[in-house]
């Protein structure tokens, strides 16, 4: 299937995906690992998540959201997604806080083909598929991806952004 020509609205996800993870990379590659090692592990605001915490929460959202994808389109209307408070969720980021930056690079690159791979699989029919949220409710998958994929990436990108900043200010 030629997801660009038959479907443009996947293939604009894709491209905002990986727009975002090659953004992702370069962040690791010009400026992380030029970074004092330790910084990686510093909170850099009261609240916030180290940028290790944020790389180990985005390498485990991108695979999960690509296996609750799947679930989806196979079983529309069935529950989907989980809330902040999953101990999955939790757990990942704990156990990943405190990787070396080439491990948390490298599950990057693994959790973003799987997820590429499993948008690829789409149709811009998927994404009127409706599937129930336990905090949101009934929503398409346009609104799950939008929300939990694209603009999840971006704001953390956003956010390793900052906190970058503040820990190159110190």
């Amino acid at each position: 299937m030629s997801t660009s020509i038959d479907n443009p609205e996947i293939q604009a996800i894709r491209q905002s995906v990986t727009n975002s993870y090659i953004e992702l990379i370069r962040l690791i590659e010009e400026r992380l690992s030029r970074l004092d090692a330790s910084k990686l592990y510093e909170v850099p605001e009261p609240g916030e998540w180290s940028i290790m915490e944020s790389l180990a929460h985005i390498s485990e959202f991108m695979q999960y959201w690509a296996d609750e994808i799947d679930k989806l389109v196979e079983n529309p209307g069935q529950k989907f997604g989980r809330t902040k408070e999953d101990p999955d969720r939790i757990r990942a980021i704990e156990e990943h806080k405190e990787d070396v930056l080439d491990a948390a690079r490298s599950s990057l690159a693994r959790s973003y083909t799987r997820l590429d791979q499993e948008l690829s699989t789409l149709k811009d029919s998927d994404l009127a598929l409706k599937a129930v949220h336990p905090k949101f409710g009934e929503q398409t998958l346009a609104w799950f991806i939008q929300d939990f994929v694209t603009g999840h990436l971006t704001g953390h990108l956003e956010q390793m952004g900052r906190a970058l900043a503040a820990l190159e200010a110190r």
